[in-house]
């Protein structure tokens, strides 16, 4: 009863699905093979959803951690939902976690700097490496304990984000108010 459309996710903007006034748009990011983060067009808002997308340089030196092609895709836009890392888990925190899969996500802080270089209202970090309230991730320990929203929501106004910052576990829904 589904209706598949496939694309080839590539550099630029693309339009893959349109019903009236609503556009989806994607384009290609960096995480594993065929990745693409998305951009849902709405007379109301004007929401990206980046999933895993990194940085393409999967290492420093690099000046941030987040998509190039997201930040690109998000210009303009209201919200961006967006899984993240906490730089508490670095490999300069202790945590031992390992410096290749670290690097391999977006840190909450350039999340922030990214929100607030695009224009975004709102960043709503889902998918959160560490989970809230857990004192280990997978099997590394948290330096220095469980983190809060609070912490998320710090380490991203580290960055001069000054939309609102939102805090979620996967699956969670967002209601936003009237425009």
């Amino acid at each position: 009863m589904a209706n598949v459309l496939t694309f080839e996710p590539n550099e630029e903007p693309q339009l893959v699905w349109m019903s009236g006034e609503v556009k989806v748009s994607a384009i290609r990011s960096t995480h594993i093979a065929g990745h693409a983060s998305y951009r849902v067009d709405t007379p109301a808002w004007i929401v990206v959803i980046g999933g895993d997308a990194s940085n393409d340089k999967p290492a420093p030196p690099r000046s941030h951690s987040t998509s190039d092609q997201v930040e690109r895709l998000a210009q303009g836009a209201d919200v961006i939902v967006h899984s993240t890392i906490h730089p508490v888990l670095g490999p300069d925190r202790g945590s031992g976690f390992p410096a290749p899969t670290f690097y391999r996500q977006s840190l909450a802080t350039d999340l922030g700097a990214m929100a607030k270089r695009t224009g975004a209202k709102y960043l709503m970090l889902t998918h959160l490496a560490p989970s809230l309230g857990t004192g280990r991730h997978n099997r590394w320990d948290v330096p220095g304990g469980p983190l809060t929203e609070a912490d998320y929501r710090k380490a991203v106004e580290e960055s001069g984000f000054t939309g609102k910052t939102i805090v979620r576990t996967d699956l969670t829904a967002l209601r936003l108010p009237a425009p």
